[in-house]
């Protein structure tokens, strides 16, 4: 499903998940928590928003494991999920990126 947003990378590690978003600057991380290697999502989410400044959706099938506090995702989707919920998570990011754009104008 195409949903109008470029992917610039799928990351199954978090060391991956880092270097494509320093590499990438995307506008928004999917992030699952649990990764490949034994690694965390919600390390690379953590990282990505306090260093970089990218906040992330989590989805994941372990949202129960999830401190918010720890990531501060914008939105949260259980697994399994539908596209149509994801697209409206994004919408929203999209839309609350835009007020912020014309509160400071």
């Amino acid at each position: 499903m195409n949903l109008g947003h470029e992917v610039v990378g799928i990351a199954a590690c978090n060391t991956t998940a880092i270097k494509l978003a320093r590499a990438h600057a995307p506008d928004l991380g999917l992030v699952d928590l649990h990764l490949a290697r034994q690694t965390s999502g919600a390390e690379a989410a953590a990282l990505m928003r306090a260093d970089l400044g990218i906040p992330s959706i989590v989805v994941s099938g372990s949202l129960h494991e999830l401190a918010e506090a720890d990531i501060a995702p914008v939105a949260m989707l259980g697994k399994p999920f539908n596209p149509m919920k994801l697209h409206a998570a994004i919408r929203d990011v999209d839309d609350g990126r835009d007020q912020l754009a014309r509160a400071v104008k």
